[in-house]
């Protein structure tokens, strides 16, 4: 992997070409980035704090990282796990088929996603006694026009 400036460029990856499947990223400036792309069953760890990670058409790779500044972005890949060890406000998947991403504690009450285009999708988190809970982001939901105005609610097979 290359260091171009503030941003980490990870490619074409797979769990046979690092040691144990494990790329370890170190990161000393907040102002950088990490993009990982097409890579396969491949674990990328990220220590420190960085300002956003992306995960561009990766398949069954493990991202486990401290901090993320701004967000973390999951697009076009498949089968991904994703885990926050501290904070990350904001996660966005676009066009992905499997993600599961596992919150701190930290980032329960702060963290957003936004989803579009995409399937299989849930979240992990611990609850008051440390025992993880799981639910799944919805996919699908139900429009109605209202007094001119659409309005959007999650479908009745997610209640």
């Amino acid at each position: 992997y290359q260091d171009r400036g503030f941003k980490w460029c990870i490619e074409n990856q797979t769990k046979d070409t690092n040691p144990n499947g494990l790329i370890n990223l170190e990161v000393k400036d907040p102002k950088q980035q990490a993009y990982i792309y097409n890579c396969e069953g491949a674990t990328v760890q990220v220590t420190g704090k960085i300002k956003s990670i992306i995960l561009d058409k990766c398949t069954r790779c493990n991202l486990v990282f401290d901090t993320a500044i701004s967000a973390v972005e999951i697009v076009n890949s498949k089968s991904c796990q994703i885990q926050v060890k501290n904070t990350c406000p904001s996660f966005s998947i676009d066009k992905t088929d499997g993600c599961l991403i596992y919150l701190s504690k930290e980032s329960i009450p702060i963290t957003t996603f936004v989803t579009s285009k995409s399937s299989e999708m849930n979240v992990s988190w611990p609850d008051e006694n440390d025992e993880m809970k799981e639910a799944p982001i919805p996919e699908q939901f139900q429009h109605k026009l209202v007094n001119g105005s659409i309005t959007s609610d999650v479908s009745d097979l997610y209640h």
